[in-house]
């Protein structure tokens, strides 16, 4: 009765009376390596693999599916990593091109998995033979630190707009009427907005809210506000949470008079956790507008 093993050995007999020319020697890479994962030394060599062969892999971005048959020899290094490693469940049929010679009684198959590459919506899943007793490498370790910067960096975050009382740029503005400030609302504007970034099965999530808005009204003052209250129409009082008062007209600052120039910051305050690790960042950007602020001139005329 042949053996698995038999089996195999007829296989590889057969296959190499069928080589005419002459072929490296038993045990040796079948080409030349390309690809070394650089935690293993493992050269992967990409060969087809049917799909449906039972490697229990997923397919790539096409439907295919590829495996790699693994051998000693150098190439050229390339980080895959961090990936993460798994016995193959359940093992390819004894036949599979991934074995490269071997059998399942020198080794097993694993699947590597690692984070989607550039262009890719799926994990990135090779099968590479291990002979028994090898550990399969770790995977390098992911610093969440640089996954908050990536989720930071692809957050949307804006300066405030500006809402005043009277309008920017008007000259509504007079000497000890309130002016009422605020700004426009929303997920880009004061958030809160939010953005995740994983490898190697960390995930990173950041957090983005606006904390503050601190308003330099032009004559030396600031006025700090949340995201202030939008001036009712026909109202004649001051802002409940965001308001100033100027004490000189607009004309009288130097240098060269004009309109007070008004500049609203906004500090975003981003907080963001994932592989057991949290932290705050905070950004801070800024809006301008200019308001002309006069003088009410009152005459008075005594009667005859």
């Amino acid at each position: 009765m042949l053996t698995l093993t038999r089996i195999a050995g007829l296989v590889a007999a057969l296959l190499a009376m069928n080589l005419a020319a002459p072929g490296p020697a038993a045990g040796a890479p079948p080409v030349e390596c390309q690809r070394t994962d650089p935690r293993s030394g493992i050269c992967i060599i990409w060969v087809p693999a049917p799909s449906g062969d039972g490697n229990g892999g997923r397919g790539g971005e096409d439907g295919s599916t590829t495996g790699p048959v693994t051998t000693g020899g150098e190439g050229t290094a390339e980080d895959l990593n961090p990936c993460t490693y798994e016995i193959a469940d359940p093992q390819p049929w004894v036949f599979d091109p991934v074995w490269a010679g071997q059998t399942p009684e020198s080794g097993t198959i694993w699947l590597m998995v690692c984070p989607p590459p550039p262009g890719f919506s799926r994990d990135w899943v090779a099968r590479i033979f291990l002979p028994n007793g090898a550990d399969p490498p770790s995977a390098q370790p992911v610093d969440p630190q640089v996954l908050a910067e990536q989720a930071i960096s692809a957050m949307v975050m804006h300066a405030p707009q500006i809402g005043m009382a009277p309008p920017p740029g008007s000259t509504g503005g007079l000497v000890g009427l309130p002016v009422w400030m605020w700004t426009e609302r929303g997920e880009h504007i004061t958030g809160p907005t939010r953005e995740s970034a994983s490898a190697g099965g960390v995930t990173v999530t950041a957090v983005g809210e606006v904390s503050r808005i601190v308003w330099d009204m032009g004559d030396g003052n600031t006025v700090t506000c949340g995201a202030g209250t939008p001036y009712p129409a026909g109202s004649d009082g001051e802002s409940p949470d965001c308001g100033y008062t100027y004490a000189t007209a607009s004309a009288n600052h130097v240098p060269g008079g004009g309109p007070w120039p008004i500049t609203a910051t906004s500090t975003w305050t981003i907080t963001w956790s994932g592989g057991g690790q949290s932290g705050t960042e905070v950004l801070e950007l800024s809006s301008t507008a200019e308001l002309t602020v006069g003088e009410l001139h009152v005459l008075n005329q005594d009667g005859p």
